[in-house]
């Protein structure tokens, strides 16, 4: 069976951006605050690229059950996408990592390599072994239940020489779930599924609910359509209030074509991280103190109403990366 969102666990990996040779080393302070808020029976994985850091580490969080795991070069945060699918038996799904978000994003040399270092995250932490599975996939482009999964049709652009029944077969063979494709907007290169949809049990599900702004009305369209495939599946859809911000990553595509590329996740809070009863939940500075009053405190009050322990973090900072919390992290 696949691991979902509201699975028990008792392990965490995060990748700790110290002495990166990216703009990712710029979160470390940001990493610092977000370890605090790891409730301290939950066993932490540290990933670093060099070994003082990792002493850092183990000195600095005594009071934390804390194994750090040094990988040389290694210089990527969003783990949920590039690790792979996590099952309830001694086997994870991995499918390969090689995102086109961007013409200019990183060569296909990098990924070669980022998928070889993943192997010893999950042979070091998961210790498990891997089925490959023969697909392009991202992590966040998986979001399920114990029957059915929910992707963007995003995974049909990036497996081109399949056809959509040869994607849903391989699916379906290799994870047992059924496959439930959605399109994706129009503006959301993206293209992942944990910004939008987020299961709280096997039948309750956050979805996406966007203000009635004129940039957003493709968006709102399209989560429309979603909440309708949602009901159809019988699931108990609640609404989790989003509010986009109209904000690019740059990127070198970005300045040769005037297009953006990705958009900053500023605003969403449903990539939220998950630890069991706890959950550490985005906030976010929005274009008015009134915005961010409101969405601040009312999705803390959604998740509270339905039993849960919130603690939040402002993800400002992250965000204008592309991803939140959900994207950074791996529970298992």
């Amino acid at each position: 069976m696949i691991f979902t969102d509201y699975t028990n666990v008792q392990n965490l990996i995060l990748a700790y951006p110290e002495r990166f040779s990216n703009e990712y080393e710029s979160l470390t302070q940001f990493y610092d605050c977000l370890i605090d808020l790891i409730p301290n029976e939950i066993q932490l994985w540290i990933i670093s690229n060099n070994n003082v850091t990792c002493q850092k580490l183990s000195n600095k969080y005594k009071y934390k059950t804390v194994n750090t795991i040094g990988i040389k070069n290694w210089d990527e945060i969003w783990l949920r996408d590039c690790i792979g699918i996590n099952t309830n038996t001694d086997e994870l799904i991995k499918p390969y990592y090689h995102p086109q978000y961007c013409t200019q994003f990183r060569d296909s040399s990098y990924f070669e390599h980022l998928n070889k270092q993943s192997r010893i995250i999950v042979k070091e932490c998961l210790k498990k072994k891997m089925v490959f599975m023969p697909l392009y996939l991202d992590g966040g482009n998986f979001v399920n239940n114990t029957s059915t999964v929910f992707l963007t049709n995003k995974i049909l652009e990036d497996n081109r020489e399949l056809s959509k029944s040869e994607v849903v077969h391989i699916l379906q063979d290799y994870t047992g779930l059924r496959p439930e494709i959605i399109e994706r907007s129009k503006s959301d290169n993206v293209g992942h599924t944990d910004g939008i949809i987020n299961f709280l049990s096997e039948n309750m599900v956050l979805l996406s609910n966007y203000p009635s702004l004129p940039f957003l009305k493709p968006d709102i369209d399209l989560l429309y359509d979603v909440r309708k495939k949602l009901e159809e599946e019988k699931l108990d859809v609640v609404d989790f209030y989003d509010r986009p911000v109209d904000e690019i990553v740059p990127c070198e595509c970005y300045r040769k074509t005037k297009k953006a590329c990705i958009y900053s996740a500023r605003g969403n809070y449903i990539n939220f991280l998950r630890l069991n009863n706890t959950i550490i939940l985005p906030e976010y500075t929005l274009p008015t103190l009134k915005e961010s009053r409101y969405y601040n405190m009312r999705n803390v009050e959604i998740l509270v109403e339905l039993g849960f322990d919130v603690k939040t973090i402002n993800c400002d900072q992250l965000s204008k990366m592309g991803g939140s919390l959900h994207c950074l992290s791996y529970t298992f």
